[in-house]
């Protein structure tokens, strides 16, 4: 039955516990990640200590506060977030004058009319024994104070501290009348329950609760770092619990495909059409490994960094500092983080069960060339997708057409990655796609009209790209606010980018070659005229001009730093000395020759 009281735990201490003490004294490294940890969010037997309390009287309250101070306050928000406790449940009172000042702060704000328990945070859970701890906790207070409290070997530990109707709503004139220099400092935790107590006995009649065997016990205040590891550390080892259901055994392994995009880029982002084609060459894997229902934290998920994309380890200062100019500072744990909250919210929101009993943990690996325009992000984006779509078992819920969107979504809204649909389409569907964005469509359904080509019509493909890109040296592009703008000469090429899409798959689809390599040029040419040189750059246009020089044709494949080109001679018997010929032109000048390999349809 559920006390229409409040709960508050009171954790507003910032006076370290002996065992805080301790490990501010240690450098172990096993204990560095515990710096810092307020002692009632230390582990015990794999869980935040505070977490096996919470879970027992959880249902016996109507509303249950956590008021915690300035310090403290970002530790406990965390953990209220794992343990589906509102954000503002967790209140801040700055630094504490006090439990009593800190109690009138919740009543104040929170408005709390009826009567209120207060818990101390220090306390666990030991579901072993069948003493009536719980009952005494959630007993009415409306019209009496009451004590709840345990034998200690010197003395008594206070669990709980019940405050009636009246007494709460007495606690400001209280404090007006009865506040002294003791109270408006910073108190330790046995200070504050000291203080509380004292409170309750000023109050008159109350009920002074004694339990020998409390199912709800006190993590000692005096324990030290020793005590902690020897015996709390591991002190609810028995009650772990095994889930009943046990989902995903096996790691799961989703690969997703860079890209080239062939035709009508960068019309995706302006509702245009494009063709794409995934290519095997190149590739992100995500794995994903569920927890075993042996692990403490079974529903836990934890992100595990890519150690050359998300490096936390340098051999030196210097080292840092060069990682740092070269690659920059956006980590690639980022996207998978976007990714599930992405894939999160989008189950909410069109009610999709997902049994989040199990967790699991993520990480990443990636062979794409950073910063050439091959997608990239999105493959790490979209193999994270089909990950937690294979381990929550909803593929078939979330229509494959809107899943673009949704990876889209997850760069562009939470991460602020000025992106368009055309990569993420093609490594959902695979193979070679034709993209049609028409605005009245895609403001109607949310994603445009996708058809799979067959890849053997694709003639043999190169691409070049820069061995060592550099993303500071590009220019800033104002053609998307033309668009936006209706600026005729943009909104022109948009749509001049369209038709050479669509006479550019008839053409394939005739076997017609000779027409496909003139319709890339012309696409490299208009793209050209539109953004000007400077926002071409002088590296792309030379990879260009080397294929020209050579029999061939080039485009970009997609934002810049790359090109894929093709062969488009008279005569075939030159073909293979006229691509090696360009090859060896290429890597004279730093760039990086690839035949490309198309990959097939990832719709299974």
């Amino acid at each position: 039955m559920v006390s229409s009281e409040t709960l508050i735990i009171l954790a507003t201490t910032s006076v370290p516990s002996r065992v805080e003490k301790d490990i501010l004294a240690r450098y172990d490294t096993s204990l560095l990640k515990l710096r810092g940890i307020p002692k009632s969010l230390l582990p015990v037997s794999g869980r935040p200590a505070l977490s096996w309390l919470y879970e027992a009287v959880k249902s016996s309250f109507a509303n249950i506060y956590i008021v915690t101070n300035a310090y403290n306050y970002k530790s406990f928000e965390r953990w209220a977030q794992g343990h589906d406790l509102p954000r503002e449940n967790v209140m801040n009172t700055g630094f504490s004058a006090g439990a009593v000042s800190d109690i009138a702060f919740v009543r104040r704000v929170k408005q709390c009319a009826q009567g209120a328990v207060v818990l101390m945070p220090d306390l666990l859970y030991d579901a072993t024994t069948d003493a009536p701890c719980l009952e005494a906790l959630t007993a009415a207070t409306s019209h009496q104070n009451r004590i709840l409290s345990c034998p200690a070997e010197n003395d008594r530990h206070v669990l709980a501290v019940g405050l009636s109707k009246a007494t709460l709503a007495g606690l400001d004139d209280y404090l007006t009348t009865q506040c002294t220099a003791a109270t408006s400092k910073e108190l330790s935790l046995a200070d504050q329950v000291e203080e509380l107590v004292q409170f309750v006995d000023s109050q008159g009649a109350h009920a002074d609760l004694d339990v020998s065997a409390p199912s709800t016990l006190a993590f000692s205040r005096d324990a030290s770092l020793a005590d902690y590891l020897n015996k709390w550390s591991t002190y609810l080892d028995g009650q772990r619990t095994q889930a009943q259901h046990v989902g995903q055994t096996q790691p799961i392994h989703l690969r997703s495909y860079a890209r080239v995009g062939l035709m009508g880029n960068p019309s995706d982002g302006f509702f245009g059409k494009t063709m794409s084609l995934l290519i095997s060459n190149f590739w992100a894997e995500v794995t994903l490994i569920p927890r075993g229902p042996e692990e403490p934290e079974y529903g836990g998920i934890s992100i595990l960094p890519n150690p050359v994309a998300d490096p936390h380890s340098f051999s030196s200062l210097g080292s840092l500092a060069a990682v740092c100019t070269t690659d920059g500072y956006d980590n690639g744990d980022r996207l998978l983080l976007a990714c599930c909250k992405v894939f999160y919210s989008y189950c909410v929101e069109n009610s999709i069960a997902i049994d989040m009993t199990q967790g699991f943990r993520l990480l990443f690996e990636t062979n794409v060339p950073r910063q050439v325009g091959l997608a990239g992000s999105s493959a790490i984006v979209t193999a994270c997708w089909k990950a937690l779509l294979k381990f929550y078992n909803v593929k078939d819920k979330i229509p494959i057409e809107q899943q673009p969107s949704l990876v889209l979504s997850a760069e562009q809204d939470e991460l602020g990655i000025a992106a368009g649909l055309q990569d993420r389409v093609i490594q959902a569907y695979g193979g070679l796609v034709y993209m049609d964005f028409e605005r009245e469509h895609m403001e109607k359904y949310g994603h445009g009209r996708y058809e799979q080509l067959d890849t053997s019509i694709v003639p043999s493909l190169f691409l070049a790209y820069v061995a060592d890109p550099e993303d500071s040296g590009k220019v800033h592009s104002t053609v998307k606010q033309r668009f936006l703008a209706g600026d005729p000469a943009v909104v022109e090429a948009m749509q001049g980018f369209a038709s050479l899409t669509q006479r550019a798959r008839d053409s394939l689809q005739e076997g017609d070659h000779r027409t496909f390599a003139q319709l890339m040029t012309d696409n490299f040419e208009l793209r050209r005229k539109t953004y000007g040189d400077a926002v071409v750059g002088a590296t792309n246009l030379r990879m260009v001009e080397l294929a020209r020089q050579h029999q061939c044709v080039a485009k970009f494949p997609g934002s810049g730093g790359a090109v894929v080109g093709m062969w488009n001679g008279e005569n075939p018997e030159t073909r293979q000395k006229d691509l090696l010929k360009l090859r060896h032109a290429l890597e004279k000048e730093g760039f990086v020759f690839v035949e490309l390999v198309p990959m097939g349809s990832q719709l299974q």
